[in-house]
């Protein structure tokens, strides 16, 4: 039950932050289902910065920590319960019908990956080995370690990473501190909440953009991807990264539908910011999404827009990048890839039978990505063969963004692992297909955003007509026909 009361403060205060950004009336809605899908990352970033603060400020005792994230909570709810309806209201793109088997399974989908996570979790309910060596680990040091918490990233445990940052394990040691009980409970709860946050932004988002069809379409594969519940049930950071990544560039999305609402950007760059505060990859996608954002206004000539945005941009990501950068210099350890000699990268970069180990590695895997039973990038090329591209020309910049942006972050990640990696096998084996799943909901939402119209219904037959209608239509037709010649004759 402490549990429970903890993780619904965590995101009434994330509820109330996106609510005070873009307020809109209370109820169902598809503006609310968006709201409340983001809030479960805002709500977790928030906390998890607050209690690493109060770490740094007053020490591991509880009353601090309560107080704080009690006041964020009361701020929060505050500030969006009482603000009033303002700003664009988000809703279903018009589209073709929707066909009522498209929506079972997307039910179906559903059901089938709570069951997958939930048969995961009870099997094992302390996850893989990267959750309980790293992150579960440094949860742990920090609940039961007290004034010696900085113990856990101590150089004596570099195997398991002390520069990694802090979001999940604040997130985890915070509910366990709150509910004075240490329990495998909470990290599966946070991983349960960021997967289903992440298939709420996807399907929301899309819905706004391209109707619902595509929504529950899209909705579907990521939740039929086995791999990603996978991924999410071994409780590693990497579901809570996909996350964050997938709901700065929705936002980028709306941003650009609705350009004189630069509150899409503010909430674009804190996003961001919490993606660098979950994994060292979190800081390639800050850069890759400045870089991306820049050359895609100014490829499409809205430098108008270019300055603004980034403004707002930094103002949201300002805050949890100064923590990130903190934590780097003052409390986590020094970065393995410091360690790696000169001499070394240099010879791993001119070995060319590294690049075509990983060229290789990266086909297959694309190939058995997500364990589905027909390889789902034939599956995608035959959807896109069918549908062809229809990207609006306010979408252009959005696509362009994400496109750059996950291939720069994809690019820089297979580079460094060229670079740094000394069994090159090894890290295929076992990282591609995670480096790819931090990348696939965001890839989604660009793929389906760009495809055209998915027509699922056949539409309603008009009336027949009587045969002295009929003949009526073919003369009247024919008499236009002949009055457009007389005037084409005419003029000339």
């Amino acid at each position: 039950m402490t549990l429970l009361l903890c993780l619904a403060a965590i995101w009434l205060a994330g509820f109330g932050l996106v609510r005070w950004m873009f307020p809109q009336p209370l109820g169902w809605s598809q503006h609310n289902v968006l709201l409340f899908s983001l809030a479960i990352g805002v709500g977790a970033g928030v906390a998890s910065c607050l209690y690493f603060l109060a770490l740094l400020v007053a020490g591991p005792g509880v009353t601090a920590l309560a107080w704080t994230l009690g006041a964020s909570v009361v701020v929060a709810c505050a500030l969006g319960f009482l603000a009033t309806s303002h700003g664009p209201l988000l809703d279903w793109a018009e589209g073709p019908p929707v066909p009522w088997y498209l929506t079972t399974l997307f039910a179906l989908a559903a059901a089938l990956a709570v069951i997958m996570f939930l048969g995961a979790v009870a099997y094992n309910p302390h996850g893989e080995e990267a959750a309980w060596s790293i992150w579960n680990l440094k949860a742990r040091f920090l609940f039961r370690a007290g004034a010696f918490w900085r113990d856990a990233f101590s150089t004596d445990l570099g195997w398991s990473h002390p520069d990694y940052p802090l979001l999940l394990p604040g997130l985890i040691a915070l509910c366990w501190k709150l509910g004075r009980q240490e329990s495998t409970e909470a990290p599966i709860a946070i991983a349960f909440l960021f997967t289903l946050g992440t298939a709420g932004v996807l399907v929301s988002v899309l819905g706004v953009l391209r109707g619902k069809a595509q929504a529950l379409l899209a909705g579907t594969l990521l939740l039929a991807t086995a791999s990603f519940i996978a991924l999410s049930a071994a409780l590693y950071a990497d579901v809570p990264l996909s996350f964050y990544i997938l709901a700065t560039l929705a936002l980028m999305f709306l941003q650009d539908r609705h350009p004189e609402q630069l509150r899409f950007s503010a909430l674009a760059g804190l996003m961001a910011g919490f993606a660098a505060w979950t994994r060292n990859e979190g800081l390639i996608f800050v850069a890759a999404l400045i870089v991306a954002r820049v050359i895609a206004l100014l490829r499409l000539r809205e430098t108008r827009l270019l300055g603004l945005q980034l403004v707002r941009l930094a103002l949201g990501l300002v805050a949890p990048l100064a923590i990130v950068v903190f934590f780097k210099l003052r409390v986590g350890g020094p970065s393995e890839l410091f360690s790696t000699p000169a001499s070394t990268i240099l010879k791993h970069l001119a070995d060319p039978a590294r690049w075509i180990v990983m060229v290789e590695g990266l086909v297959v895997i694309l190939f058995n990505f997500g364990r589905f039973l027909i390889p789902i990038a034939l599956a995608l090329a035959l959807y896109w063969y069918i549908v062809r591209f229809r990207v609006e020309a306010r979408d252009r910049a959005s696509l362009v963004t994400a496109g750059i942006a996950l291939g720069l972050m994809l690019a820089v990640q297979l580079l460094l692992d060229i670079l740094y990696v000394d069994n090159l096998g090894l890290e295929i084996g076992t990282s591609f297909e995670r480096i790819l799943l931090q990348l696939w909901p965001a890839a989604l939402l660009a793929l389906f955003a760009a495809s055209g119209p998915l027509q699922l219904v056949a539409p309603q037959p008009q009336g027949k007509l009587s045969p002295g209608k009929l003949s009526q239509g073919k003369v009247n037709k024919e008499k236009k026909a002949g009055r457009g010649a007389r005037r084409v004759a005419e003029i000339r």
